[in-house]
């Protein structure tokens, strides 16, 4: 059985997106997770800390950018 995480999370900065823009990409995530139900897949769809407490990628070029939680900022 293959595991994969989709993580859907909103960026720290910039103006945050409007309550019905919110509104409207979460039924489409919800839309999505049932989908996968419907197809056998188990979804677990919860909150988890944000991106400054974990390691995160972001694609650069040819590259992959990564920053490892909030302490590499200290460095």
């Amino acid at each position: 059985m293959k595991y994969y995480l989709l993580s859907v999370i909103q960026p720290g900065e910039g103006t945050p997106p409007s309550a019905e823009a919110l509104a409207e990409v979460m039924a489409g995530v919800e839309a999505f997770h049932q989908e996968l139900r419907e197809a056998g897949a188990w979804v677990f769809a919860g909150g988890l800390y944000g991106p400054e407490t974990a390691r995160v990628l972001r694609p650069e070029g040819e590259d992959v950018l990564i920053t490892d939680g909030p302490w590499a900022c200290l460095l």
